[in-house]
């Protein structure tokens, strides 16, 4: 079913990924020829879609997206991500990366220079 608010949208998406995050599917498609971008969210009990033409709703569509990523990476939307400090360091340098050499050993001359 279409809904006819953002709002209730991103509400009915939400929710319905909450209930069963395992079996949602969060769908995008843009319409070029009639400049219409189309939303769906399902888990195969229910449905809900979103339908624009307006512009001004594609910063709503971005913060949709990255607020369903961060649910679906199980993290905070304005949680920060922290590198451990005792990360174990790479060796420098081209240690155990073989080097390739030409194999005729000759050089390559410029179409100038041959006759």
């Amino acid at each position: 079913m279409y809904l006819d608010t953002w709002d209730d949208f991103q509400k009915a998406a939400e929710d319905i990924y909450i209930a069963s995050p395992l079996r949602t599917r969060y769908v995008s498609s843009y319409r070029h020829i009639d400049g219409e971008l189309i939303l769906k969210v399902t888990d195969d009990r229910s449905a809900v879609k979103y339908k624009t033409k307006q512009s001004t709703d594609l910063k709503k569509f971005i913060g949709l997206n990255r607020s369903m990523m961060s649910k679906m990476q199980n993290i905070e939307p304005t949680e920060a991500v922290q590198v451990p400090e005792n990360t174990a360091q790479q060796p420098q340098g081209n240690a155990g990366i073989p080097t390739s050499k030409p194999a005729s050993g000759k050089s390559k001359k410029s179409k100038k220079n041959r006759k």
